[in-house]
């Protein structure tokens, strides 16, 4: 009996200091709703745009746009290898949908992937990383959901377009904002922006489109909008401006555009990995 006493102790105290450790040190994720644990990166655009920097010297600026990982992860492990083996690329753009279900750990298996490339990496939100807690979780890692920033002499507006998650409120996205962040501004003589729904898209807000597309056409140096959202690529012209609107396809699919801005003038091409 005195043993049996003993070993009944043994096993309530250990599984008394395992709960103690467990709930410590974060370690491992008690529901999907999980903002954040132990492994989660912060700031991952504030800290990629400040090794970044402004590329005031470079007069060509060559990025590669990309998009949707979700579901993805040995696709982006690949996508990762395929960039870091062409020359000259500035950055990474990755154009929303980290995740399938806004769950954190989808979120840190890609971010993880992504952490091998040779450049910095931004990224937008998608409308999947809007469900569940994945609006908090994409905050946290990534950063503001609206966002700029200026890198050789163009202005690139990081946006959410994800009209369909707010219901349609005529508030995403928040044109207002646009207005402002695309007014003349020192140092910066082209304007693009980024976003994941394209206005093609029933999840972008109908009552949205012709304010949002007329507000870049007004805009004097702006060279392209650009989405991710439907998996393939297309190329459209939404009005008689002739700004062209680039939606990328996935990295699921295995392809991803090589940008270039030379000259005030851009162009796109199409690589397969």
């Amino acid at each position: 009996m005195e043993i049996l006493e003993f070993s009944m102790n043994k096993i309530i105290l250990a599984g008394l200091f395992l709960s103690i450790g467990l709930l410590s040190c974060n370690q491992f994720e008690y529901s999907p709703n999980q903002v954040f644990d132990r492994n989660s990166p912060k700031d991952v655009n504030a800290t990629s745009l400040s090794r970044l920097g402004d590329g005031k010297n470079d007069d060509t600026v060559r990025f590669v746009l990309s998009g949707d990982p979700q579901r993805s992860r040995d696709e982006t492990i690949t996508f990762v290898e395929k960039v870091n083996s062409l020359p000259g690329v500035d950055f990474v753009l990755i154009a929303g949908d980290f995740t399938e279900f806004g769950v954190l750990k989808e979120m840190e298996w890609i971010s993880r992937a992504l952490r091998k490339l040779n450049v910095p990496y931004m990224g937008v939100i998608g409308n999947h990383d809007l469900t569940n807690r994945g609006r908090e979780v994409f905050q946290r890692m990534f950063g503001a959901l609206n966002y700029t920033f200026v890198y050789g002499g163009t202005k690139f507006i990081c946006h959410d377009t994800n009209s369909r998650e707010y219901s349609f409120n005529g508030q995403v996205p928040d044109i207002s904002w646009l207005k402002t962040e695309l007014q003349p501004q020192d140092g910066v003589s082209n304007y693009l922006a980024v976003s994941h729904v394209p206005t093609i898209s029933p999840d972008f807000d109908p009552k949205l489109v012709k304010d949002y597309t007329g507000t870049f056409a007004e805009t004097p140096g702006f060279l392209a909008s650009l989405h991710g959202h439907n998996h393939t690529y297309d190329l459209y012209f939404p009005d008689d401006s002739g700004i062209p609107y680039v939606i990328t396809s996935s990295i699921g699919n295995e392809e991803f555009l090589l940008v270039e801005i030379i000259n005030h003038k851009i162009s796109f091409e199409r690589i397969s990995f």
